[in-house]
């Protein structure tokens, strides 16, 4: 059985910067120099030398000393996502909105000011906003407290009641009393009722906790609000790189083949997300599957990692230089971008989803013209199916086909890396590549904005972004769609109880729908991740396509359920078939290709049957290739 690898979430992220310090394979280093966005150079601390350094192997010195701490104080920045309540999150949402005015910096004056402002102490604030500044996440803002459940309220109810009407029916209203007011009429309100009344400091947050959309459209500002708030589609702009990302799904105009018998299986789907400062291609997910969370996931996190290791796996000789967590993500309002894990995944690492508004069409126009710009281009390759019906005429797209999955997904790869971002764009008037590194390094004339977060492990991005699981854990193991998962360092836990419920414990599990051969199951009590093998070994690797073909052709032959005895010989039939049908495909093919032209020979030549040509007959089919003009490409 492979054996259990344990992973602990790290969230924090690293912005290389000159004369910072870094990790690189386990040295420190000093960065003196920024090349681009693949490398920069760095003098190793201990031999003085100096060094190039791959931006993507860089991680923060201090990520261990990090790591270290968080496992004593148990923080929320190495929970899953799904482990954090409710209020947690909203406690997240007030504690980053209070410091967010002063991220960029701000001096003692202007922190003791704003702290004034919004009713919390100055060192308070300090405190916050180190730990976010020593995480690089949202969830570094909210360490767990022993003897505070969840949910737990600070103030009495009824005095909760008081303030929250007085905030609705007083200060939500056109005559936009001061804060100040409210605070006295909550306590005269509380003192009538011999209430014991919050304090003001509580009543200032729960005034600030009210958006700036809600506070002028109920004050009476409804246009303003309007205005200052709602996008402007034909003036969408972006003010520097990752500001702003837009991301749509769209069917590829193009019937793909099977690797093994280059048969027609179909149309894939393709997830693009564009830069809307740059319009550099950020990101990417192409699947067999229809849209869905998942899809927007995997999507979102290929667009904040690094791709050089994808460039390896297709051998393309070009450079894709684009990483980092962007500020917003523009979608439209589809199911599969409005799940609460998509929601969470982005507001841990800080990322705001924003939501294309009912009936405003052009909202995504960037992504909306990337999608016809690359679909222009699939109309050239063979086994197009066009954009409609009446653009495809009488070609058959069908027989043109010859792409396979990973040949159309490497053909995709090399037209984003080497035409479409290295062509001028019609709006920029210099490519997209030029744009984005004059937005990250500056133009002689203005300064760039720097180097985006890098997040010091990608694992983590991967596992916040995946698909999750409740699951209560079984004698043999966790089951996931008809698939037993076991390891040993799942024993303690089988048939475990919630102490408060008294019912059997949900765990959490995700799973790559790349690679179903394991799951990652998460650990609460110690914050990490184990890495658990299916419990048959014998079952062969498959990704989530294949299994669901293993599946249906189950579902064809047998009723009831599926055992492992049955998957593992309905994977091994599939296999055969295709041997099979690789074996008989050209003799088949051939053989319906030539009725076919003797058909058409006989209405034109009226030659008798037993005339009729047979050049190939005395020789092996399998080695003749095939002479057919109606599967060249036209």
């Amino acid at each position: 059985m492979e054996p259990t690898l344990e992973h602990i979430i790290d969230r924090s992220t690293f912005i290389p910067k000159i004369d910072d310090y870094a990790q690189y394979n386990g040295e420190v280093y000093k960065i003196t120099q920024l090349m681009d966005m693949h490398e920069v150079i760095g003098v190793n601390i201990k031999t003085s030398f100096a060094e190039r350094l791959l931006i993507k192997n860089l991680k923060a010195v201090e990520a261990k000393a990090v790591e270290a701490k968080a496992i004593v104080d148990k923080p929320l920045i190495h929970a899953d996502i799904s482990e954090i309540s409710d209020s947690d999150w909203k406690e997240i949402e007030r504690r980053y909105e209070a410091i967010t005015p002063i991220l960029n910096g701000a001096t003692r004056k202007d922190i003791e000011k704003h702290s004034k402002e919004i009713g919390v102490h100055y060192t308070t604030l300090y405190r916050w906003l180190k730990g976010y500044r020593s995480t690089g996440t949202m969830t570094g803002l909210l360490p767990k407290k022993d003897g505070r459940k969840a949910g737990e309220v600070r103030i009495e109810p009824r005095a909760e009641s008081i303030l929250q009407e007085m905030i609705h029916n007083h200060y939500l209203t056109k005559q936009r009393p001061s804060p100040q007011y409210v605070i006295d009429m909550v306590k005269i309100e509380c003192k009538k009722k011999n209430i014991t009344p919050p304090s003001n400091g509580t009543i200032r947050n729960r005034i600030n906790k009210i958006t700036e959309y809600d506070r002028l459209k109920r004050q009476g500002n409804k246009n303003v609000a309007k205005t200052k708030f709602d996008p402007a589609p034909q003036h969408f702009t972006a003010r520097h790189p990752l500001e702003t990302v837009q991301i749509d799904h769209t069917p590829v105009d193009i019937i793909i083949v099977d690797d093994e018998t280059r048969d027609p299986i179909g149309r894939p789907w393709i997830t693009l997300a564009i830069d809307i400062y740059s319009r550099m291609i950020v990101g990417y997910y192409l699947s067999l599957d229809a849209p869905s969370t998942t899809s927007v996931a995997l999507c979102v996190s290929n667009s904040i990692l690094p791709k050089d290791d994808m460039l390896l796996k297709f051998d393309i000789d070009s450079n894709w230089d684009v990483w980092g967590i962007m500020g917003t993500i523009h979608t439209d309002n589809g199911a599969d971008f409005r799940s609460d894990s998509l929601r969470r995944a982005c507001q841990i690492h800080g990322i705001n989803l924003e939501f294309r508004p009912v009936k405003s069409a052009n909202f995504g126009g960037h992504i909306e013209r990337l999608i016809g710009t690359l679909m222009s281009e699939v109309h050239d390759l063979p086994g197009t199916t066009f954009s409609n019906i009446r653009e495809r005429m009488s070609y058959d797209s069908d027989g043109h086909a010859c792409f396979t999955f990973t040949e159309l997904e490497k053909w995709i790869v090399t037209f984003i890396t080497k035409i479409y971002h290295k062509r001028i764009h019609s709006s920029l008037e210099m490519s997209p590549e030029q744009k984005w590194k004059e937005g990250i390094f500056g133009n002689g004339i203005e300064a760039g904005v720097g180097y985006p977060a890098l997040p010091n492990e990608k694992e983590t991005i991967i596992l916040d972004f995946l698909p999750m699981f409740n699951r209560t854990i079984q004698k043999n193991g966790v089951n996931i769609d008809g698939l037993n998962y076991y390891d040993n360092v799942l024993r303690p836990l089988i048939n475990q109880r919630d102490e408060e419920t008294k019912k059997k414990k949900s765990f959490i599990f995700k799973r790559d729908p790349r690679d179903i051969s394991y799951v990652w199951f998460y650990d609460d009590i110690i914050q990490a991740y184990y890495k658990i093998p299916l419990a048959n070994q014998a079952i062969p690797n498959m990704n989530l396509w294949q299994y669901q073909a293993a599946k249906k052709l189950l579902r064809e032959k047998h009723s009831g359920s599926i055992s492992d005895h049955q998957l593992i010989a309905a994977r091994e039939e599939l296999m055969n078939q295709v041997k099979t049908a690789k074996k008989k495909t050209r003799k088949v093919r051939r053989e319906i290709q030539k009725e076919k032209i003797h058909k058409e020979t006989k209405q034109v030549t009226s030659i008798p049957k037993a005339t009729a040509p047979t050049y190939f007959d005395d020789y092996d089919e399998d080695d003749i290739p095939i002479f057919d003009a109606s599967i060249r490409k036209v």
